[in-house]
């Protein structure tokens, strides 16, 4: 029985050794960290014209005093320091190495560490035993940035900003890599405007143009209504990833109708002095679409209505209607069908389509 109370005891102890070894290096800059290896979390950087700008959110720590900050060019290696960030309250940290090398094989390397009030600096760059062999946080090429497109916002499709920077070839420098599309929507009056975020990245220099509309084959809907403005931003990156300074540009989905049915087609039976028509069409892709008007064209090339669909999912419509006189001859008419959709004009109507294709 004893034998079993110190084999408990000798596990309990050894069970609150791990758990605390595991606390311990919960610790993201504790050395022993297997999955950081001390080297401090969330540093991101960004390559520009002859500068690389760090960036790390505060780790909230108490007693943080100064943040460090080490490069090294070419290789990473012989790492020397080059300045010193003051700790204070603020949620995120910048700092900005100017007057580098652009281009080529100028790689610039950094290391970000942490000194606390008693002067304690992790990871300790003086006790190399101590740290992962890969704290090297970030390395980058300072490069000239590239001019930025000339881009023009075309808006003359239904429920599609087209964004074009043709000609851009004839000035892009060697080194461009492609470009990149951000967009955010515009903020009405008085709300706060959202960040732009990106969402394209065109890998292809050759490529001069972005579509942001709706694509009904992808299920991609960007646009559900006329009138929706946003704001666009179109930059070229060059192969070490510094973006152009592009303006940023406003596309609204123009107030523009939808496109007409398609598949219409139509049977008909015919008796004495009437006849019955089953008109069907296959549901217009459009999400601003509402509903749909017929029509009837007569031989003298007047329309006549002949009723309406309040429901875009309704594509069926039966009609009992009379014959016409053509040389002489009783003959059925010929139809169509429109889309409309919800944006009201002026006059009170709403955005019709051009007509389907006409049957019989």
């Amino acid at each position: 029985m004893k034998v079993l109370n110190i084999f408990l005891i000798i596990a309990i102890g050894l069970l609150i050794y791990a758990c605390s070894e595991d606390v311990e290096r919960e610790n993201p800059l504790d050395v022993l960290n297997q999955r950081t290896g001390g080297v401090m979390p969330w540093v991101t950087a960004k390559a520009g014209d002859s500068q690389i700008t760090l960036s790390w959110d505060n780790m909230g720590f108490k007693g943080i005093k100064e943040y460090r900050i080490y490069r090294a060019h070419l290789l990473p290696e012989n790492f020397e320091l080059i300045a010193t960030v003051p700790a204070s309250d603020i949620d995120k940290y910048t700092y900005t190495d100017k007057g580098l090398l652009n281009d080529g094989e100028n790689v610039y390397y950094y290391r970000v560490s942490y000194v606390d009030s008693e002067g304690i600096e992790t990871p300790d760059p003086k006790s190399p035993k101590n740290l992962a062999s890969d704290w090297s946080v970030v390395h980058l090429i300072p490069s000239l940035a590239p001019p930025p497109p000339d881009v023009q916002v075309v808006m003359d499709t239904d429920l599609m900003v087209r964004l074009v920077w043709e000609g851009y070839s004839r000035i892009a420098p060697p080194d461009l890599a492609g470009f990149k599309v951000y967009i955010a929507p515009k903020a009405e009056k008085g709300q706060e405007q959202e960040p732009l975020k990106l969402v394209a990245v065109i890998d292809d220099p050759k490529v001069e143009f972005y579509n942001d509309g709706n694509d009904y084959a992808r299920n991609i809907i960007n646009f559900r209504k006329d009138g929706v403005s946003k704001l666009y931003k179109v930059v070229a990156y060059d192969k070490a990833g510094v973006e152009s300074e592009s303006p940023i540009l406003v596309g609204t989905s123009p107030n523009l109708p939808p496109n007409p049915p398609s598949n219409f087609k139509g049977s008909f039976n015919l008796g004495l002095n009437n006849y019955q028509v089953r008109l069907e069409w296959t549901r217009s892709p459009e999400p601003d679409v509402i509903g749909y008007k017929v029509y009837a064209l007569l031989p003298d090339g007047t329309r006549e209505f002949k009723g309406w669909k309040n429901e875009p999912n309704d594509t069926v419509i039966i009609i009992t209607d009379r014959y016409v006189i053509v040389n002489g001859e009783a003959t059925v008419k010929q139809y169509y069908v429109t889309a409309f959709d919800n944006t009201v004009k002026q006059d009170g109507t709403n955005d019709e389509s051009a007509p389907s294709a006409i049957v019989p």
